[in-house]
């Protein structure tokens, strides 16, 4: 099924999303700090967070690190066992450089009525330092494993046309 996709610009930077998205958009956000979503029919979210490069800066070095702090601070989650990274790639966003990564994982539930269940996941991330605006932008998502990579080429989309200035 071949997806439209609708072109978002906000606050100088921009992204195509598909337009079967509701767009939810935090009311706090502004330019220099904010985040949004793009919802599917099917609930899935995929996130965009942007805020001060100066403020990750301090603490990491590169889009390497600033990933990596995310993808280990996501593995020591109290749900989450057989965590595996799928992939990492290296990607620019016009001139800026950014890291995209893939994992995998299982959900386990919790409550008294869980039982060990585990659904599997998969999340999807890109991490992008502007230097020109002088921010960071993330953008990821939490899918569920059987989607038969719909959410892969979807995030491909969409990290393709991010443009951060």
């Amino acid at each position: 099924m071949k997806r439209n996709f609708e072109h978002f610009r906000l606050y100088g930077f921009s992204i195509d999303y598909p337009d079967e998205c509701r767009v939810e958009f935090n009311n706090k956000s502004r330019r220099q700090s904010g985040d949004m979503s793009f919802q599917f029919p099917d609930k899935v979210r995929i996130f965009l967070t942007w805020g001060e490069l100066e403020k990750v800066s301090k603490r990491f070095k590169s889009t390497e690190e600033h990933a990596e702090y995310s993808l280990n601070a996501m593995q020591k989650g109290k749900n989450v066992k057989n965590f595996e990274r799928v992939s990492r790639d290296s990607m620019a966003s016009r001139h800026d450089k950014g890291t995209v990564n893939k994992v995998r994982f299982d959900e386990m539930a919790s409550g008294p009525f869980a039982r060990g269940k585990a659904t599997p996941r998969e999340a999807h991330s890109m991490h992008v330092h502007c230097e020109n605006s002088k921010r960071y932008f993330v953008l990821y998502t939490m899918t569920p494993r059987s989607d038969e990579g719909r959410y892969d080429k979807i995030m491909a989309e969409m990290r393709d046309s991010f443009k951060c200035h």
